[in-house]
């Protein structure tokens, strides 16, 4: 019984291998299936020069067999105009190296039909691409770093660079969906950037090559006929110095070229099998620090709107002015010229500014429809106009226009341009960037007046945050490019402190000592800048970006506290107008006040030695370490701004004479209860005529202001006692009310308008209560 199922089992697995055969026409490829792209080509019979290019490179068989392809090919009508435009008598006469080049840039992975040829990063995002990475990358070139003087940084001799990064070239294709999601883009600017051809609703362009078909399909691939045959395209920089321009844009691009280093990539093995070094050209880039907004050479697309890579999304705009466009604006009446006889004469920070004016970030910006709105990639309005048009190509990586006019950079026009122009500024442009106000006085939404420290101006200033110390920028020991500022310090009490900072013999310097000197500069500079427009004769008062007030008077004087305390008005040598304002050339710095608050008191004792004593009897003051000569009071936080009444000694005379507070030197014979309620009474006094506000009588600054002295709290937020004030300019007085009753309290007296640290003092001959 065994055996007999042994043997049903042989015979059943005979059966089975050698009696279920399948049907050979169920399995048999379809009579209608298309053939592969190889095939589908040969079959439609006008592809045969492209076909005899195909088979002399290693792209026959993969398109022949298999795989998935998109193939943009020339039709054999294409071929035949371009081999009589290019002088090649035969399909035969046409240099293999240039077959291999048109083959490939032909070809793309994958199957796209006309609609998800314009999907973006394999979405469904129709209409957001035009662009497709093909075969072709860009060969290893030997260059002479002799040919290149103006790069960056160099060495003399060869350099084996890879223009590619490591990366395929894209083609570019114009598709209705493209173009109808672009909304700063029309079909009429195709006709522009692309000369002699016109773009119509249902039209496909590769470039400016029509597409007579569309949607071939093939069992592996995709094809697109094409009636004009296309070769790889240049970059934007490869372009600068295309034979057909003859030389028309070289200053353009040796300005381009310094910002460009020889990048060491490391070794690769060249064709004979012996390693050697691979360099990248790269150019420093970062529209934030003046430099290029974007290079011109990388097939990317710069990351300009956000940290997505958008290259088959997006393409950049360049302008370029021809040679003599550029030599003509230099030796024109141009501001850049009035500083700079030539373009290497200008450092990297001007230069990039300068070249930002042609960057543009989508390059529909500068076609047609966008004339008059055109915005570089700083967001600038350029005057561009298309009279000054004198060559158009769209590149692989964005559309290059070539133009006979310089268009004015705005950053030099503004308040800015003096700065960033003239050397003699460099380490207030430095205190201005580092301080990042630098956008906010390019914009011409606002006045400013500033009022220039030249580098070696920069002596014996007062140290802003100091009750004694003076600093002086040491020139001489400060390198060119100010990568480290050296300044020296005297006047502070402890010895050892005045010195240089940092110490010019570490060998690193110390970064508190650089903090320190770069918060100072910062605040010295901060003093010269009023956000609105000085009149140099209205001997009226301006406040800085400091906080601190100015003096403007006599038509060319200007004076802050501290020119006031040493009788050193700072003098208007020259004014420069600009968009947004004045620039001052100035005799000195405008200096912020020398001492604090009790300083200035103690200053004129005949006035005010009452009212320092109920401030010393309320403990408001408070020691400076090392320093007798002047003190703190103990409630302000001078980070901000406020303005003291300072009650005169008759004033205190009569609140002492009202009950309002005590005999500041009979506390010591209180009993403690009194003593303390005293004392509070004496701290409430002096609060009182703490505004928290600077005021000075300059006609403007009106309307209700609190004191720094609160009786209540209500949901934890104090409720200070608050006055109304009545700023009177042409009488020099402050009129100061009861908010409730409008009745007047008191008036300023006298003396007015005494600048101190962070508070603006103003005799009253009342007090407020």
């Amino acid at each position: 019984m065994k055996h007999i199922n042994s043997l049903i089992i042989i015979v059943f697995i005979i059966i089975s291998a050698f009696g279920c055969k399948p049907d050979s026409l169920e399995f048999a490829r379809p009579e209608n299936l298309a053939g592969t792209v190889y095939t589908q080509l040969e079959s439609m019979g006008n592809f045969n020069y492209y076909l005899q290019l195909i088979d002399q490179t290693e792209y026959k068989e993969p398109l022949e067999k298999g795989g998935s392809w998109t193939i943009f090919a020339p039709t054999d009508e294409a071929f035949e105009a371009y081999m009589t435009a290019e002088g090649y008598t035969s399909i035969d006469a046409i240099p293999s190296d240039k077959i291999l080049d048109i083959i490939q840039y032909s070809i793309i992975i994958d199957a796209w039909n006309t609609t998800t040829l314009t999907y973006f990063n394999r979405g469904f995002y129709a209409g957001n691409s035009f662009k497709r990475f093909t075969q072709y990358k860009d060969s290893i070139e030997v260059l002479n770093a002799d040919d290149y003087p103006n790069i960056m940084k160099w060495e003399p001799g060869q350099y084996r660079v890879d223009p590619s990064y490591g990366r395929n070239k894209p083609t570019v294709y114009f598709l209705d969906d493209y173009i109808e999601a672009k909304a700063g883009f029309e079909t009429t600017d195709y006709a522009f950037m692309f000369p002699g051809e016109t773009y119509n609703p249902g039209d496909m362009k590769v470039f400016e090559a029509n597409v007579s078909q569309a949607n071939i399909i093939a069992e592996n691939g995709m094809i697109y006929a094409l009636d004009k045959v296309i070769e790889p395209r240049k970059n934007l920089y490869q372009n600068l110095t295309s034979e057909e321009y003859g030389n028309k844009y070289t200053l353009f691009k040796s300005l381009l070229d310094r910002f460009a280093i020889f990048s060491d990539r490391g070794e690769v093995i060249n064709d004979v099998g012996e390693p050697e070094q691979l360099y990248y050209l790269l150019f420093e880039t970062g529209i934030v620090d003046n430099l290029l907004p974007f290079s011109p050479y990388d097939e990317s697309y710069p990351r300009l709107l956000n940290n997505v890579d958008r290259t088959l999304a997006n393409a950049t705009g360049l302008l370029v002015p021809t040679n003599d466009a550029l030599e003509q604006y230099l030796n024109g009446n141009s501001i850049l010229g009035q500083f700079y006889d030539s373009y290497d004469a200008m450092p990297l920070d001007v230069l990039g500014k300068f070249l930002s004016t042609f960057f543009f970030r989508d390059f529909w910006s500068i076609c047609p429809t966008n004339i008059g709105q055109s915005l570089n990639v700083a967001l600038d309005l350029v005057d561009y106009k298309l009279e000054d048009v004198v060559d158009q190509k769209f590149c692989s990586n964005g559309f290059f226009v070539g133009i006979d006019e310089v268009y004015t950079n705005d950053n030099f026009s503004t308040i800015m341009g003096p700065l960033l122009l003239d050397s003699e500024y460099t380490i207030m442009l430095k205190a201005v960037q580092d301080l990042g106000i630098d956008n906010a006085l390019l914009s011409k939404g606002s006045q400013f007046s500033v009022f220039g420290i030249k580098n070696d101006q920069f002596v014996n200033i007062a140290d802003p945050n100091s009750a004694t110390r003076t600093i002086t920028v040491l020139l001489d020991e400060t390198p060119e490019d100010l990568s480290v500022i050296y300044m020296q310090v005297d006047g502070d009490p402890v010895t050892a402190n005045n010195r240089t900072y940092p110490d010019p013999n570490d060998s690193t310097p110390n970064s508190t000592d650089v903090d320190y000197v770069t918060t100072t500069l910062k605040d010295i500079v901060l003093n010269q800048i009023v956000e609105e427009t000085v009149d140099l004769s209205s001997n009226n008062y301006y406040p800085t970006k400091s906080g601190e007030f100015i003096y403007a008077y006599e038509g060319n004087k200007v004076s802050g506290g501290g020119n006031i305390a040493l009788n050193e008005p700072a003098q208007v040598i020259s004014i420069q107008d600009t968009d947004n304002g004045k620039f001052y050339e100035m005799s000195r710095s405008v200096e912020r006040p020398l001492k604090f608050t009790y300083g200035m008191l103690m200053e004129d004792p005949v006035r005010f030695s009452r009212f320092i004593e109920v401030l010393e009897a309320a403990d408001a003051l408070v020691n400076i370490p090392n320093y007798t000569g002047d003190k703190l009071v103990t409630f302000l936080n001078l980070l901000r701004t406020f303005t003291l009444l300072a009650p005169n000694n008759n004033a205190v005379n009569q609140a002492i004479s009202d009950g309002i507070i005590v005999e500041p030197s009979t506390l010591g014979s209180l009993s403690p209860l009194e003593f303390a309620i005293a004392k509070q009474d004496l701290l409430n006094f002096v609060k009182k005529h703490f505004i928290q506000q600077a005021i000075t009588t300059d006609g403007n600054t009106a309307g209700d202001f609190d004191s720094m002295y609160f009786s209540k709290v209500i949901d934890f937020v104090p409720v200070y006692d608050t006055y109304t004030f009545e700023n009177n300019y042409a009488t020099s007085t402050l009129t100061i009310k009861n908010p409730t009753t409008g009745d007047v309290i008191t008036e300023t007296a006298s003396v007015t308008n005494l600048f101190s640290k962070r508070v603006v003092i103003h005799e009253i001959d009342n007090y407020l209560n």
